[in-house]
């Protein structure tokens, strides 16, 4: 069932931007012909006439999920309906090449439970040609991402990760070069956020333009081009910003901008690209050759319910759906108290759930402080049996809980910052274990914070204190700064992932009693 790969002639060094216009079923709309959620750009002159597609790109990322999402009132996505959606361009236009913008692991209920694998296997089937990194390709340290590469049938490439000592993560994958067609494509890659995941400390992440600029002058240097490509993690803004510093770039695939639409907007004349999330769409980048240049022109293929599954691929789908069922519907203890968080409130004050988290990351580490952003809060238990799957659902991001030791001026620092956006429903508002405090949302910012004790104790700002934390929180995530100098006491290579906390948390108590006891106070 796997398709012909276009050949690679040389190590990958296009960075491709992609904003998406919607069409319906899987005929591609010329660019600019529907406008996404951005507006439809104006497309510059070259790409309003193309000629006979001589090669066509076609790009997605987000692939968390392997089978149908029903999110939003929509049923988007699976490995079915994208290999069928594939094919159909493939019959279109036999010289197609498909790019995966990263992040298969990780992220999600499915991705955190099986960390990628079967991804990799189904878009093995699917016939990928190249890949870029995503942050979540990370969350289970660099071994295991490793593995997915040993594991991956196609190649993967990045421009601006390095291993520790400087060499590059993927060796002789900075850049690479596919011929498809009678195209010579050039792809370099892009990735950021790595401070959030367990790759933390074994990877440098370094500065994008820089790199990308590296990447195109190796690559030209070394291999005759015929169209540059660069695919990215990054949202619009930075993606402006690299095509105006990489005049070399033809066109730029990037981060999901909205979940439910594809986004198409231009730098000049470079498109700047980007596909729905969890597989709702492809990006199709058409190349055409002109008066002898090279012109792009892109559209996008809808990925939704209107396209049939690939049978096959269709039954890997169905018997990953009953098993995680099965495995996810373990009961781990009784809910006596609901744990809800009704309107997200988990970001502005104390709530059960919040305490039962923050409770069972004190308790792995024996820490004085247990600390859970209640943005990361995504579920709730209302009982009465707590199972594996809520764990799982409250905690869906792979997270590793750190165990780190922080000055009391440190902490009070991170209460400051981590309340500081609470009138927005910022995502840092911590909920904690062992600890209390009290804030006042109308107090000017670095200000709110007072009356904090930790073990019953007033806050000692000279003291040392240690904090169970996620490494997301600790590297900074939602503006906390306070845990900047912090000792880790255990590395993120050994530290346990929030879910799998959770779970052993609940399968200690074996009923859940746990309710709101005035850690956080609320003032004027």
């Amino acid at each position: 069932m796997h398709r012909p790969l276009a050949r690679t002639i040389g190590a990958l060094g296009t960075l491709l931007l992609v904003s998406g216009l919607a069409t319906s079923g899987l005929v591609p709309a010329a660019a600019g012909q529907t406008a996404g959620p951005l507006g439809a750009p104006e497309r510059p002159a070259a790409a309003q006439h193309p000629g006979k597609h001589i090669a066509t790109l076609l790009y997605f990322h987000d692939a968390h999920e392997i089978g149908p999402v029903l999110t939003g009132g929509q049923d988007r996505g699976g490995v079915a309906r994208l290999a069928t959606a594939v094919r159909t361009v493939e019959e279109q236009n036999p010289a197609t090449a498909l790019v995966f913008g990263g992040d298969l692991a990780g992220g999600t209920l499915f991705g955190g439970l099986y960390r990628g694998v079967p991804m990799v296997e189904a878009l093995n089937e699917v016939g990928v040609d190249l890949a870029n990194f995503g942050q979540h390709d990370f969350d289970f340290g660099v071994d295991h991402t490793r593995e997915l590469v040993a594991a991956s049938d196609f190649p993967w490439i990045t421009s601006n990760l390095t291993d520790a000592d400087g060499s590059p993560f993927v060796e002789d994958g900075t850049w690479a070069v596919q011929r498809v067609g009678k195209v010579r494509v050039g792809f370099v890659g892009l990735t950021d956020a790595i401070e959030t995941t367990s790759a933390a400390g074994d990877l440098v992440e370094t500065d994008p333009v820089g790199a990308a600029r590296a990447a195109v002058a190796d690559l030209t240097a070394h291999a005759k081009v015929d169209v540059v490509v660069a695919v990215t993690q990054y949202p619009l803004a930075e993606n402006r910003e690299l095509a105006r510093a990489v005049p070399e770039l033809d066109a730029v695939f990037g981060e999901e901008m909205a979940e439910y639409h594809s986004v198409i907007e231009y730098e000049g004349d470079v498109p700047l690209m980007a596909s729905e999330g969890n597989i709702g769409s492809l990006v199709r980048l058409d190349i055409t050759k002109r008066r002898g240049e090279h012109v792009v022109a892109p559209s996008v293929v809808e990925v939704d319910h209107t396209v049939t599954p690939d049978p096959a691929l269709r039954e890997v789908e169905e018997r990953y759906a009953a098993e995680m069922d099965e495995r996810l519907s373990e009961v781990l203890a009784d809910v006596r108290t609901p744990l809800l968080n009704p309107g997200q409130i988990s970001r502005s004050e104390e709530t059960a759930l919040g305490n039962f988290v923050a409770d069972a990351f004190r308790a792995r580490h024996g820490a004085d402080v247990g600390w859970v952003n209640g943005g990361g809060l995504r579920a709730e238990a209302p009982g009465p049996d707590f199972t594996l799957r809520d764990a799982y659902s409250i905690a869906p991001f792979a997270n590793r809980v750190l165990n780190v030791r922080v000055s009391g001026a440190g902490l009070l620092r991170s209460l400051e910052d981590a309340v500081s956006r609470v009138q927005d429903a910022g995502g840092g508002f911590p909920q904690v274990s062992g600890m209390a405090y009290a804030y006042s949302p109308s107090a000017a910012v670095g200000a709110r914070v007072s009356d904090v004790s930790v073990g019953g104790a007033p806050l000692d700002p000279d003291a040392s204190y240690t904090v169970a934390v996620t490494a997301y929180v600790a590297g900074g995530g939602d503006g906390v700064s306070g845990f900047a100098d912090a000792e880790v006491l255990v590395p993120i290579g050994d530290a346990p992932v929030d879910a799998e906390v959770i779970a052993d948390h609940a399968r200690t108590l074996t009923t859940i009693d746990v309710t709101t006891e005035g850690r956080i106070t609320i003032l004027p």
